[in-house]
């Protein structure tokens, strides 16, 4: 039993120096008060005060309206973005499914060439494309960046589906439709459920599309936290929508692929 424990045990170290403890990091700093830009000490309180011991910035992200409309509006993008993307990701990972052996290298090879593209070139070009930013380029944008990984997803979980499953279904009379809904559908469910995980951890905390493409009335919880980091100079605010961020992301993710295992 201690072999395979003392195999994981870099893993784990790396884990820990590399994820846990800046995420330590970013909760200590999040409850420190704010720092001073005035007063003899102003470059040592610059950005926090050090030893201080706050709850300020976490009262004002839920009790100011500005905060609550902030989530509001990312959770809004989220819902959206990752609704057209698992509807685009699962038609693009139907079709490699049942396309060819050379159709489907064609077609992964065509839904991955976007990703050979420098993001900020991809983005800026989407921008072209529409125009005045709004809220339809972020939108437009953050799928079209996601819908890859989404297709590919599922087309690696539809490629477990069994198509002489299928076949028999049509067999013993069952639609076209009603083999997708009642065999296709709920055994690529892994795959869907992966890339839904996947598609609101990335939309929620979107900033180069929302910051490039979007308006002020567009920005998002990660564009807000680089203005308190760079502009406002408030790290404590700064690092407590982070911790906030990272809650509600990790619960949605937990809950998401718990309801997947319970209701499976």
């Amino acid at each position: 039993m201690r072999s395979p424990r003392l195999l994981l045990a870099p893993a784990a170290l790396l884990w820990l120096a590399g994820v846990l403890t800046p995420l330590l990091f970013l909760l200590r700093m999040s409850l420190y008060s704010r720092g001073n830009v005035s007063g003899e000490k102003a470059l040592d309180t610059l950005f926090y005060q050090p030893g201080s011991w706050s709850l300020e910035s976490f009262i004002k992200i839920f009790t100011e309206p500005f905060y609550h409309r902030l989530f509001g509006f990312t959770a809004l993008l989220a819902l959206v973005v990752t609704t057209l993307t698992l509807l685009f990701g699962y038609l693009l990972g139907y079709a490699v499914y049942r396309a060819t052996p050379r159709g489907k290298i064609a077609l992964v090879l065509l839904i991955a060439l976007p990703k050979f593209t420098n993001i900020l070139v991809f983005v800026f070009g989407v921008k072209m494309i529409f125009g005045a930013s709004g809220f339809a380029p972020v939108v437009a944008g953050e799928v079209l960046l996601l819908v890859p990984y989404a297709a590919l997803t599922i087309a690696a979980a539809l490629e477990a589906v069994p198509y002489h499953m299928i076949e028999a279904a049509r067999g013993l009379g069952a639609s076209a439709a009603g083999a997708f809904w009642r065999i296709t559908l709920p055994l690529s469910m892994p795959g869907v459920v992966a890339a839904t995980v996947l598609t609101v951890l990335w939309s929620a905390s979107g900033f180069l599309g929302p910051y490039l493409l979007g308006q002020p009335a567009q920005y998002t919880i990660a564009v807000e936290v680089e203005r308190q980091m760079h502009q406002d100079l408030n790290w404590t605010l700064g690092a407590a929508l982070n911790v906030v961020l990272i809650g509600v992301l990790g619960g949605t993710a937990y809950l998401t692929t718990f309801l997947r295992r319970r209701f499976a």
